[in-house]
């Protein structure tokens, strides 16, 4: 495999660059993803590492066609929290295709933490969002009182023990008309710290 680099200094094609690539989309194109798109970055999400190979994470596709489920959920979810009903009928609305992403910890294995299964879980929630950042494919990890409802939670049949929604990912080409917001430039100093090292 080749690579060239780009005027950032990167290797095009280089991990670096598609973890700059993701970023979070707020607006997209009304047009759908590819199902062999979604299927693939599924099946890279479920690449993620996990301890005891539990395979806690779910992920449900709503497409849409199905759509309306999550429209009605959302609007559920409002009116029991107080929030703006309108406005949450729309946010179910922004992308063509969503994805909610549950966790469900295994019950059997006393050596299996809730803390590790969730771990895992978010870690495939990243290989999912980095491989439709590969194909061109935007995305956004939406959490909160919406996402992570009782009433999303119903919809999509999630009653096993210890289940818990970790969010709904939108996923969509991204409208180019709305500039992606600026990303701060990462202060490794503040947040890395070598131990044994002067």
């Amino acid at each position: 495999m080749t690579t060239s680099v780009n005027t950032t200094g990167l290797a095009s094609g280089s991990f670096t660059e598609l973890a700059q690539r993701r970023r979070s989309v707020y607006a997209y194109l009304d047009q759908p993803v590819p199902r062999s798109v979604v299927e693939r970055a599924l099946a890279d999400a479920v690449l993620a590492p996990n301890h005891h190979r539990t395979a806690p994470w779910r992920f449900f596709v709503i497409t849409r066609e199905s759509r309306q489920g999550l429209v009605r959920a959302y609007e559920a979810a409002a009116l029991r929290t107080g929030r703006d009903v309108a406005r949450a009928a729309q946010r179910a609305q922004d992308a063509p295709l969503n994805v909610v992403v549950a966790c469900v910890p295994a019950q059997d294995n006393p050596r299996v933490s809730l803390k590790e299964e969730d771990f895992a879980s978010a870690a495939a929630v990243q290989n999912f969002l980095l491989s439709l950042a590969d194909a061109g494919v935007g995305s956004l990890l939406t959490t909160g009182e919406l996402a992570e409802s009782p009433e999303v939670a119903a919809l999509v049949g999630l009653d096993e023990p210890g289940a818990h929604l970790m969010g709904v990912i939108n996923v969509g080409y991204r409208n180019t008309e709305r500039p992606l917001a600026n990303r701060p430039e990462p202060r490794l100093d503040r947040v890395i710290r070598w131990i044994g090292e002067d």
